[in-house]
């Protein structure tokens, strides 16, 4: 997937008004919904969450908090003219409405340097110093910036994301290569891992799939392979990484690349520092319809167990877009994904009208099931103006 970051020219042009976003009504023949479990209230109809730029959101439902109220806590990156910046936004109501709560800024995104591609996290257990529950916003910075050298920063929150710290730059690149999409897991033993994209071994691999690990937060080990295929010209990326209810665990992935076209995998493994053999290939996920999900997977684990995949687009077997593109995810009863794995498609809660291969409509969507039974989902969508906000909707 190519990134594309909001440059001063373009701030300048786009206005600030709301305009008619690019969100779809529900298909008329809605897919079945197995896995999603009983009712428990009423479909809410996606709503803006920011009226300015929104890109790449990412959603918690927060479990370490010493406050008994269910919150939700959620990012997405924001530009006000050149500079970058993360905000971050609360919902106590289970997702009914959100009320921005705190801001990120950084120095080295302040002038139109970049901004990119951030992930928010809480953490389960202590690492280092960093009580269970405080809160990490990691993201890719200074992709434009000239002769650039981009870095993966990471901040972090004690008071439930109403001020943030930088803590550490984990990597900077040795040359002018990206380096993309940062996530997180904590394994059993407390270590933190960290994985994310780099794009600065371009003569042997386009872009290589990678991990640093961290005792403490602050400092990090160097990175190594996760998913560097023999392909030089393969492009693994966009990592998601969820526990599933056998404790095993699960990284969703893409594919790129002139012969990969952005299709999705996952790949599973007991520990998450170690996932096999970095050049091998995972089966490509299609649902029992033959509907393909390409570009930018995430995945959720449901309360029962299942597992939802969302993606940016979808398409055919016979290789054609998919008449529901933008409109479903996927989801499987397979808790272990393990042996022949049953996909079926359902609806999204934010469907997108026709995305297409670009940064905005519908780009890494983000999903979290509420204390109140509904299946949230943010994600993004340009408006008439060609702004690209952040929308919320969920199903009951």
């Amino acid at each position: 997937m190519r990134r594309r970051t909001v440059t001063t020219a373009l701030a300048a042009a786009l206005t600030t008004s709301a305009a008619t976003p690019a969100i779809a009504a529900p298909p008329p023949s809605a897919p079945s919904r197995p896995g999603r479990g009983p009712r428990r209230g009423q479909d809410r109809a996606p709503q803006l969450l920011h009226d300015g730029v929104g890109l790449y959101p990412r959603v918690l439902r927060l479990t370490r908090q010493d406050d008994p109220t269910e919150r939700l806590l959620a990012s997405i990156v924001t530009f006000e003219g050149p500079s970058g910046s993360g905000a971050i936004w609360e919902s106590t109501d289970g997702g009914a409405s959100f009320t921005q709560v705190g801001s990120v800024f950084d120095d080295a995104t302040a002038g139109g340097e970049g901004l990119c591609c951030a992930t928010l996290f809480e953490l389960p257990r202590a690492v280092g110093e960093m009580p269970a529950g405080t809160l990490l916003w990691a993201a890719s910075v200074g992709q434009d910036r000239p002769e650039r050298r981009m870095s993966i920063r990471i901040w972090a929150s004690t008071d439930v994301g109403r001020s943030w710290e930088q803590i550490a730059i984990s990597h900077v690149a040795e040359n002018e290569g990206g380096l993309w999409e940062p996530e997180f897991a904590v394994a059993d033993d407390g270590t933190l891992v960290m994985w994310f994209c780099d794009e600065t071994d371009g003569e042997n691999h386009s872009q290589k799939i990678v991990q640093q690990t961290s005792t403490n937060g602050l400092t990090w080990t160097d990175p190594e392979p996760v998913i560097e295929l023999e392909d030089p010209s393969a492009r693994p990326g966009m990592p998601n990484v969820r526990r599933l209810r056998t404790g095993a665990w699960a990284m969703s992935y893409e594919v790129c690349g002139p012969k990969d076209f952005c299709r999705t995998f996952v790949r599973t493994t007991d520990d998450p520092r170690h996932w096999g053999d970095p050049t091998a290939r995972d089966a490509v996920i299609r649902a029992a319809d033959g509907t393909e999900p390409r570009h930018t997977p995430t995945l959720l684990v449901d309360e029962d167990g299942s597992v939802l995949l969302g993606s940016q687009m979808h398409y055919m077997d016979d290789g054609g877009l998919s008449p529901l593109n933008g409109q479903v995810v996927l989801r499987t009863n397979s808790r272990s994904l393990q042996g022949r794995i049953r996909w079926v498609t359902e609806p999204a809660p934010v469907p997108v009208e026709d995305p297409w291969d670009n940064y905005c409509p519908n780009y890494s969507p983000t999903f979290v099931r509420t204390k109140t039974g509904h299946l949230l989902e943010i994600t993004t969508a340009p408006g008439e103006d060609e702004l690209c906000r952040a929308w919320f909707g969920s199903l009951g």
